[in-house]
């Protein structure tokens, strides 16, 4: 994308697509709030939070879904340069895989006994989706930078990636804890379930690096 991104011909239609990416990012990020919340309500053994947490992420969500195809309905209409609608799109629909695989680690949660995990892996996975939580701000701050200040943009997406970096550190941490600790009260196939939760929360971050790498692409071909 060239120096005119967000600098289109129909300035009030760019306009508004700005801001429901911001609206989009708000939705992203309450998404892997709400998991967190979840995340410790389940270690707490308290359901009531737990669910509440739950129905959160997933209302944001589907709020998140539904502005983006309404985001890739504006920029098909827009008036705008191939290459600057494309970028846009390919930034948005990364964004939009983050709410989607908060949305599957809570459901996935919620069907395993997380409250008899050992406490080890408790901490793991809450340490695992407050980066989470690092991460995702930080890649706000980064596509918001984008259209202002290139080199801040790929500062932020450098940042980004050392934050991902280190989730997959708890990620292996937390996956050793499978080979050295006892689950009593879990079943295989909610051993199983666990791994697959780690998995989803590790993929939250992988796809805010993805988002990153997108943003650094767009924030290259600028200068």
């Amino acid at each position: 994308m060239s120096r005119r991104i967000f600098g289109w011909f129909a300035p009030k239609r760019g306009h508004k697509v700005l801001a429901m990416v911001e609206d989009h990012l708000e939705l992203t990020q309450k998404a892997v709030n709400s998991l967190y919340d979840m995340v410790e309500a389940a270690a707490e053994s308290d359901p009531d939070k737990c669910k509440r947490s739950y129905m959160s992420v997933s209302e944001m969500e589907m709020q998140a879904d539904e502005l983006r195809r309404r985001m890739v309905e504006e920029l098909t209409e827009g008036e705008m340069f191939p290459e600057e609608r494309d970028d846009l799109m390919e930034m948005v629909r990364a964004v939009d895989w983050i709410a989607d695989w908060s949305r599957e680690a809570g459901r996935i949660l919620n069907s395993i006994p997380f409250e008899k995990a050992p406490d080890e892996i408790k901490v793991a996975a809450m340490n695992m989706v407050r980066a989470n939580v690092d991460c995702v701000k930080v890649l706000t701050q980064c596509i918001r930078a984008l259209p202002k200040d290139g080199k801040k943009a790929l500062a932020l997406a450098n940042e980004v990636e050392m934050l991902e970096e280190n989730i997959d550190d708890l990620y292996g941490e937390a996956r050793k804890h499978f080979a050295t600790l006892e689950f009593p009260g879990f079943t295989t196939g909610a051993l199983i379930l666990l791994n697959e939760f780690l998995d989803a929360v590790e993929t939250v971050a992988d796809w805010s690096e993805n988002t990153a790498d997108i943003v650094r692409a767009i924030a290259v071909r600028q200068h």
